[in-house]
């Protein structure tokens, strides 16, 4: 098998690079980050292709990923809409190695220098090797992240430089030898000496004299090559007419070499220089104003003359497009302002899809309650399974708990683990989410009936990260709303994106539902969430004395601990009327009190105030509770209480 690095020409002042290129290139399992550092044409690019090349053809091959920054920018403002960028991540992630052009572009994207500087972290902790290439130092890009420089820093570094004349002379041999042309002896070493300031000008140079050798009669000498493109060779003396040029010369007069040279001058001045220089001029004046021009770069590079002002124009109507499409972003979604697709006329349907994908995230959706967040929410043996559930889903965005259906009767805590997890998906980076309700649901779905309404409310919720849908039980016998939930489970679910359902009925009980909907709600995972046991009722009680001055009572929290509840609603209710209790009495609820509060069998009469040590302890039964010994003796400041307590 080839070795591709054999195809590499380096010059000795390489070495290192290229050395540092085959170790990478050859170690499957390297901790690596190495840096490139080279002036435009020095031939980055082409050792990043060799190094892939080497990798993929190895044994056995490994996965190399080889990427422009600038690429990657599109790329990670496009997908940073959805989780299609964590996608693009673990792609990145899985690569054996990870090959960077042109890394000093990303000056310009912040987002996508906290992304490369997340991806590089992760690939050296898993002993996985980095390679970047930049045209800029790295002391002169002045615009990085902190963090991605410093790391840069910690890099290994190596100069890829111009290489000299006798690099420079097998490269262009070997490009006249890929051509099969016939050409003089000494043309590639006679281009490499001249004056130029990077590989690809000297490549450049090469093809248009190939060009023009098409249409002479005999091979070009290097001299006249010089001199047709406009170049002196360094320390050389004005060179003298070739034969080829004397026979030219001495032809002059005779209509065949007139109508030979007509055709030459036309060809080579005209269409090798005329149209070529109005394509610079357009490429300098789009770059200006901070265009990518590749479009009209890669039709610089044709080898035949023909009229641009076609391909001119069609880039100016494209080039306005996006700077008004770039325009109404900047209103709609300054965060997505910068993104590379407006830049470039070569990815206008990209820039109008991220406009329309804009304009819909300006619509509203039902974000989850802020207040409802699982660190308030007690654990449990009634709401384990649904918290573990959650949990797996937040963490790893698992498809074996999506979508997730948390079904129990009502108050038992269902919708604050909605909100939960759609509060925990927004800290970790995920949106939009839309939390909302089954009426909410039906409410929106009604008020956009008519069709271009309905198509963008549709577009709206297929565009999310994550739907939460409380109380889908309420759908019944919706017909309309069904159809409509399915087509957006089928968006979302195409997607991997997020879902969460509860329902107060078992699915298995739910009457007037498309049977399509319901087999998918019953694909997911089912968690059941039960009436809330001690553990999850003392949570409440906590979070809900958590303010109030009985928030360190003990004795009190564990007594209305201990009262069976059939949900999370009705222990909220309990204390709630026990504080309105309180504070109608003027006191600090207690045990005691909570006794006399929450037990009372009649109408209790006025309360005297209390001295501090007054009371004896022992409730009577006038006051209105249950006789018992447990419930009416609360203290015994004296022993002679005890005893009665004892033996009464």
């Amino acid at each position: 098998m080839t070795d591709p690095f054999a195809s590499f020409v380096a010059d000795p002042a390489n070495q290192e690079a290229l050395a540092a290129a085959r170790m990478v290139a050859d170690t499957p399992r390297l901790r690596y980050l190495l840096l490139v550092h080279g002036n435009r044409g020095a031939g980055k690019t082409h050792l990043l292709q060799t190094i892939r090349d080497r990798a993929s053809s190895a044994e056995p091959p490994r996965t190399v990923e080889l990427v422009a920054v600038a690429r990657l920018a599109e790329l990670v403002h496009a997908r940073g809409l959805t989780d299609a960028g964590a996608a693009l991540r673990d792609r990145l992630l899985r690569a054996d190695l990870l090959l960077l052009d042109d890394l000093d572009t990303a000056e310009r994207h912040l987002a996508v220098q906290a992304f490369l500087y997340d991806v590089m972290e992760s690939r050296l902790a898993a002993g996985q090797a980095t390679v970047a290439t930049s045209a800029r130092a790295l002391g002169r890009m002045t615009d990085l992240d902190g963090r991605l420089a410093r790391r840069l820093r910690e890099a290994t570094l190596v100069d890829l430089g111009l290489p000299g004349k006798t690099a420079r002379t097998i490269i262009l041999e070997r490009r006249i030898a890929e051509t099969g042309a016939v050409v003089a002896p000494g043309l590639a070493s006679t281009l490499a000496a001249a004056p130029l300031r990077s590989l690809k000008e000297y490549l450049g140079a090469l093809n248009r004299v190939l060009a023009v050798q098409q249409a002479a009669a005999t091979p070009i000498l290097p001299a006249d090559a010089l001199a047709f493109l406009g170049l002196e060779a360094p320390g050389a003396p004005e060179p003298a007419p070739s034969a080829a040029m004397a026979a030219v010369s001495s032809a002059a007069e005779s209509a065949e070499f007139d109508a030979f040279l007509t055709e030459v001058t036309s060809n080579v001045t005209t269409q090798f220089d005329h149209w070529r220089d109005r394509l610079r001029e357009t490429i300098a004046h789009w770059q200006s104003l901070g265009f990518r021009t590749r479009r009209l770069e890669a039709a610089l590079t044709s080898d035949s003359g023909w009229d641009p002002d076609p391909l001119i124009a069609e880039f100016g109507h494209d080039a306005g497009e996006l700077h008004r499409l770039a325009a109404e972003i900047k209103a709609i979604a300054p965060d997505l302002a910068g993104a590379e697709v407006f830049r470039d006329p070569d990815q206008l349907a990209q820039a109008r899809q991220l406009v329309t994908e804009s304009r819909l995230r300006r619509a509203p959706l039902s974000a989850p309650l802020p207040d409802l967040t699982l660190a308030r929410i007690g654990v449990g043996p009634s709401n384990r399974m649904a918290l573990e559930a959650i949990a797996a889903v937040v963490a790893d965005r698992d498809s074996r708990h999506t979508p997730l259906v948390l079904v129990g009767p009502s108050g038992v805590g269902k919708t604050h683990l909605l909100h939960g997890l759609g509060n925990a998906l927004t800290v970790a980076g995920l949106g939009p989410i839309a939390c909302l309700s089954a009426h909410s649901f039906l409410g929106e779905l009604t008020a956009h009936q008519a069709a271009e309404d309905l198509a963008q409310w549709r577009a709206r919720y297929q565009w999310v990260a994550a739907l939460l849908l409380d109380d889908v039980h309420l759908l019944a016998n919706e017909r309309t709303a069904q159809a409509e939930l399915l087509q957006i489970f089928g968006a979302l679910s195409d997607g991997s994106r997020i879902m969460a359902f509860t329902s107060a009925r078992q699915l298995s009980e739910l009457d007037g539902f498309d049977p399509r909907l319901l087999t998918r709600l019953e694909g997911g995972f089912v968690a059941e969430v039960s009436p809330p046991d001690r553990d999850v009722r003392l949570a409440v009680i906590k979070g809900l004395l958590a303010d109030t001055p009985a928030a360190d009572d003990v004795g009190l929290i564990d007594y209305l601990a201990g009262r069976p509840a059939e949900s999370a609603r009705a222990v909220q209710g309990l204390v709630h009327r026990l504080l309105a209790e309180a504070q109608a009495e003027r006191t600090v609820p207690s045990a005691a009190f909570a006794r006399e509060a929450l037990e009372a069998v009649e109408p209790r009469p006025p309360r005297r105030e209390r001295r501090s040590g007054a009371a004896s302890g022992i409730l009577s039964p006038g006051m209105g509770v249950i006789r018992s010994r447990e419930k009416m003796v609360l203290t015994w400041p004296r022993p002679a209480d005890r005893l009665i307590g004892d033996f009464g």
